[in-house]
């Protein structure tokens, strides 16, 4: 690896670019070691009391940059007046929340989705459907507008589309009592922000606002936004913020947030052609990978290997398995080929768009149960938290869900109330509670074994951990009342003790922006009515663009010196013609 003082004409080129530019970035082209050069040059001309925006999508990558920062002597950009998060959080510090103090007095909550406060849409009296409710989050949040077709169980869509009218006026009255309670989804927030700055008033105060303090925005990753995105940045860029966009449209992977890459492509061209940077060469892959990359793309161009791989070649791995669904045999076959290449087994991993898919493959069962009592949601958390598979925002997610778990035990929680609410209305110390629920989560045992006397002893041992967290209970309430044994005892699935390849798993998704020394994709099997595995080939080798297929190349892309790819027997041929086609060096292996 090239270091952060030794840049390629190219890195150069951007790093010492004036003002905002629009970069195409390919993978492994040395991009977040280009990004801290930049910020090192705009840091040692920064007037008193402006600051930098760095953004991102994910934490994972926002804590990457915080650490290269910090190894860069940069420190200061790390605190007032600059700012280091993700794209969403500077939305909501810098456009939501100052919106929201000017109208209201009640501090705003804004959550990923309504489902994370169980918020359910359901008509009464003789409209009423027995079955499951409706979720707020299939209504438009600007319009309260449903379209049935994204209900998936077939009775709740024909009742839906029976009473389109009644459910969007009940969804209408619910969202208004959730935001005058101060909450917000992620999409009431995009509603409230474009209403901001589109006010010539209140949204040009912002905006100047903004230019005073930020001399840059720099967003990573800028083919993940979605079209508010992209207006919001427009909208900065209109007050004179400097915005540097750095992007990859082959790795556009959030469609669930909107993403929108042919709206990427309108951006740039927004921005003058003499502020058009490209970063190429891959200083990551080996050769081969390069070549399986560009089976991937839409214009197949080949990304020359220049780092220090350029001379591996290794290839690609075809590992094609029959059956219902991956097993740890693809794990398995994984490891053998890279414990012959002598390459590091704990720094390789196991991908799919699906965290089930690649848990299996690595050999850790996930369990299928649905079970909604007490015990089954901690088992299922606990084993989320330990799961090779975890991430830190999972982990992040676990921690919250038993704070809120707690605080049901106290019986503190008012219905639908989001834990930060509870934790103000009664005057909590928050950083207490949190080191008491991590406590309690750290003290349960990690795995449970299959027979009756085992389930019965990880029951007595959860309530015999929150006995001795000592919690004020009202009359009547007992942990033992709480912690019920469930009717059977397939919750326990949860913990059964993994078989043991002692591979990391992750979806896809988790693992971008990351690098390994190996790296296994696999590919689950076709399913009707969805068929997915089958419109993903067909994209493949019509090289047509579609969201799974840059999913199956962000994966690919992660690996310094192998990949592997495991594919459903049914399409094997397909992919060792692709690969031949492409001239991608490949050995197959039927397992």
């Amino acid at each position: 690896m090239i270091g952060i003082h030794d840049l390629t004409a190219e890195q150069e080129a951007f790093a010492s670019h004036a003002g905002g530019t629009f970069v195409h970035a390919c993978p492994g082209a040395g991009k977040t070691r280009t990004i801290i050069a930049r910020l090192a040059k705009i840091a040692a001309t920064l007037p008193p009391r402006r600051g930098v925006a760095v953004l991102s999508f994910t934490n994972s990558a926002v804590d990457e940059f915080r650490e290269r920062c910090r190894a860069a002597g940069l420190d200061p950009l790390l605190k007032y007046p600059s700012f280091m998060g993700t794209l969403d959080a500077f939305v909501r510090h810098f456009v939501v929340l100052p919106g929201c103090a000017a109208t209201s007095t009640v501090r705003p909550i804004i959550l990923d989705s309504w489902d994370s406060l169980d918020i359910e849409i359901r008509l009464l009296g003789q409209f009423v459907f027995r079955g499951d409710p409706v979720s707020l989050d299939l209504f438009d949040p600007e319009t309260n507008v449903i379209d049935p077709g994204r209900i998936g169980h077939t009775g709740l869509r024909n009742h839906v589309l029976q009473h389109q009218a009644r459910y969007q006026q009940a969804a209408a009255h619910r969202r208004r009592g959730l935001l005058q309670a101060g909450y917000l989804s992620v999409g009431d927030a995009r509603v409230q922000t474009l209403r901001l700055i589109r006010d010539p008033v209140n949204g040009g105060a912002l905006g100047r606002a903004l230019a005073a303090r930020f001399h840059e925005v720099m967003v990573d990753e800028g083919q993940d936004c979605n079209p508010l995105d992209l207006q919001i940045l427009s909208w900065l860029r209109e007050h004179d913020v400097h915005v540097t966009f750095v992007c990859d449209p082959d790795q556009a992977i959030y469609g669930f947030r909107n993403g929108n890459p042919a709206g990427v492509q309108v951006f740039k061209e927004t921005y003058p052609v003499e502020s058009h940077r490209g970063l190429t060469g891959n200083f990551r892959s080996s050769p081969a990978v390069c070549r399986l990359a560009a089976t991937l793309r839409s214009a197949g161009q080949v990304d020359q290997s220049v780092g220090d791989t350029a001379n591996v070649a290794h290839p690609v791995l075809l590992l094609a398995y029959g059956g219902r669904g991956p097993t740890a045999t693809i794990g398995r076959a994984f490891l053998d080929r890279v414990t012959e290449l002598g390459l590091d087994s704990t720094d390789v991993i196991v991908l799919a768009h699906s965290g089930k898919v690649a848990q299996r493959a690595a050999g850790v069962a996930p369990s299928d149960s649905d079970g909604s009592s007490k015990i089954e949601s901690l088992a299922r958390k606990v084993a989320e938290f330990w799961s090779p598979a975890a991430t830190a925002r999972s982990r992040e997610a676990v921690v919250l869900a038993v704070e809120t778990l707690l605080l049901d035990v106290m019986r503190l929680r008012q219905e639908n109330e989001h834990l930060l609410r509870t934790v103000e209305r009664v005057g909590m110390d928050r950083r207490a509670h949190r080191r008491r629920a991590l406590s309690f989560l750290m003290s349960l045992p990690k795995v449970c074994g299959n027979a009756d006397v085992d389930r019965l002893a990880w029951i007595a041992r959860v309530q015999a951990e929150t006995e001795r967290l000592n919690l004020p209970l009202p009359a009547g309430a007992t942990v033992r009342n709480f912690f019920r044994r469930p009717t059977n005892g397939q919750w326990s699935n949860h913990l059964q003790v993994p078989v043991e390849l002692g591979l990391t798993c992750a979806k896809i998704h988790d693992a971008k922006g990351r690098e390994y020394d190996a790296v296994c994709v696999v590919i689950p099997p076709n399913r009707a009515p969805e068929n997915r595995s089958e419109a993903l080939f067909e994209s493949w080798a019509n090289r047509t663009d579609a969201e799974a297929k840059r999913v199956i190349y962000v994966g690919v892309t992660r690996t310094r010196h192998f990949s592997a790819l495991a594919v459903p027997i049914a399409f094997a041929d397909r992919c060792a013609a692709l690969m031949i086609a492409c001239q991608v060096p490949f050995s197959r292996r039927d397992l």
